[in-house]
């Protein structure tokens, strides 16, 4: 509750502040101690004005991780304080993050100022990437950018467009990473494919996984979008155990997309619609629930095909619609009849 009242207290002050002025280097902070890593502080920093946005039209509210080491001024103590008076600073190449506010036990909140740094700037433009907002300097900062970031993946065979300069902060691409990839056997991705496994959190755990699932063959493109959708390898092992084994990528991709688990599947069974794949995924997509078809069992409706139940919820053939019909007049109505009167939008 105080860390809710805390974040609250922080961003009403925020829009408070800063909403009436055009400056973009100020706002609140919002921080926590990593729960998976007690070394790292989880920062959140907003910003008042509505036409504020840190990246690419994402709101005014921008996240990132930075260990304590890095931060000066604030220590384990003071964040962990039931109240505690700070002042701290982040210093990075592209510039000078300086907080100011209050930790209790934990979580803290408070004002920022942000100060580009004129070399940072400079040595960029060298580099040809001109003309970059306050906004994208806060970020390059947030997410530890340099210059020789450039100058690594350029000798790669790389060269980012200034656009593409702040995705490569946002997802901490470097060489290292291409060269993990690359060990990986997914060598010469475009930047496009590296910020797409990066948003899935693709990592060699997550490679070699899937391998051992039996998807060996998959494309960067294929790879990235499962991770993206959340097909892990514990997901394939999942449906493996109620039977579905040797899945396509896109097979399992659908099934991912209509919430399809083990347990919806037995589900199905029970109520003996024992489905293949391209069914399920149908079924998922479509929302065609185990409470869908038990309702309609109630009202008198049993034994419907699977692919009539697909149509019935595509034009909207619901217990509600059903319920419609019945105060009209219209009762025990054949379900290719009431699909009929959906199309024609005859009874609505």
């Amino acid at each position: 509750m105080k860390c809710s009242l805390l974040i609250l207290c922080a961003v009403a002050i925020c829009f408070t502040a800063y909403a009436a002025t055009s400056d973009f280097r100020s706002g609140v902070w919002t921080a926590s101690l990593d729960e998976d890593d007690s070394s790292s502080l989880e920062v959140s920093l907003f910003q008042g004005r509505k036409d504020a946005k840190l990246w690419r039209g994402y709101n005014n509210i921008m996240g990132f991780d930075v260990p304590l080491a890095a931060v000066t001024g604030l220590a384990a103590s003071d964040i962990n304080s039931s109240a505690a008076n700070v002042q701290f600073t982040l210093v990075r190449a592209a510039g000078t993050i300086r907080f100011e506010g209050r930790f209790s036990e934990g979580n803290g909140a408070g004002n920022f100022r942000f100060t580009p740094n004129e070399a940072f700037v400079r040595e960029m433009d060298s580099l040809g990437y001109k003309d970059f907002t306050d906004n994208d300097l806060l970020v390059l900062a947030a997410h530890d950018f340099t210059p020789q970031t450039i100058r690594d993946l350029r000798s790669m065979g790389y060269e980012p467009t200034r656009k593409e300069v702040v995705e490569l902060a946002i997802f901490r691409i470097n060489a290292a990473l291409v060269r993990e990839f690359a060990r990986l056997g997914y060598p010469n991705l475009s930047i496009r494919e590296l910020v797409n496994m990066r948003v899935g959190r693709v990592d060699a755990a997550y490679v070699n996984g899937m391998r051992e699932s039996g998807y060996t063959n998959l494309s960067a493109g294929k790879l990235a979008n499962l991770a993206i959708l959340g097909v892990s390898p514990a997901y394939v092992r999942e449906l493996k155990s109620v039977g579905l084994s040797d899945l396509s990528p896109q097979q399992i991709e659908n099934l991912r997309i209509g919430h399809i688990t083990a347990k919806r599947i037995e589900e199905y069974r029970k109520l003996g619609y024992d489905l293949q794949p391209r069914q399920l995924g149908d079924f998922g997509i479509h929302n065609v629930t185990p409470q869908f078809i038990e309702e309609l069992r109630a009202m008198g409706y049993k034994d419907i095909p699977a692919s009539k139940l697909i149509e019935m919820k595509i034009f909207g053939v619901t217990p509600d619609y059903i319920r419609k019909l019945e105060k009209q007049g219209y009762k025990d109505v054949p379900i290719e009849k009431m699909i009929t009167l959906r199309q024609s939008g005859m009874i609505k």
